[in-house]
């Protein structure tokens, strides 16, 4: 996959997508959020999404606000869903982009910062806002 060329649901690009849910994720106080470019190195993702979380409690609401922030952007559920048993670690794959959160302990166990590390990083704070997507055209009745 190519991460410049790529592009995901309301022609939005894997890495806008990527950045709106690394924000969506920080907004809901996920912390150390960062956003690794991968499709050159990996071929099935553009872009993982790291982030750490307190507890499940939190887990459930970084990923609940990650879905409906993408669904309001065109993206549909992820294709693939996976949690680890223990909670130090789940996996939200949105084809384009993949959400990785852990807990303390999971994110220095799977250290994927490390495997990851001679990938570029999107400094996603600075990056331009996610486009709002386009309003769906009128219909003749409500134009009547």
């Amino acid at each position: 996959m190519s991460s410049d060329s790529s592009s995901s649901a309301e022609g939005l690009t894997a890495k806008q997508l990527a950045v709106a849910a690394a924000r969506l994720a920080a907004d809901r106080m996920a912390r150390d959020v960062k956003l690794v470019e991968v499709g050159d190195r990996l071929g099935i993702a553009d872009y993982f999404v790291l982030a750490t979380v307190n507890n499940s409690r939190q887990a459930r609401a970084v990923r609940d606000a990650v879905r409906v922030g993408l669904k309001k952007l065109g993206v549909g559920v992820p294709v693939l869903a996976s949690e680890d048993p223990d909670g130090r670690w789940s996996l939200y794959d949105y084809s384009s982009v993949v959400l990785h959160m852990f807990d303390d302990e999971g994110r220095q166990y799977y250290d994927l910062d490390a495997m990851w590390a001679d990938v570029p990083q999107v400094d996603w704070e600075h990056e331009p806002p996610t486009p709002d997507p386009e309003p769906e055209p009128a219909s003749d009745e409500e134009l009547a």
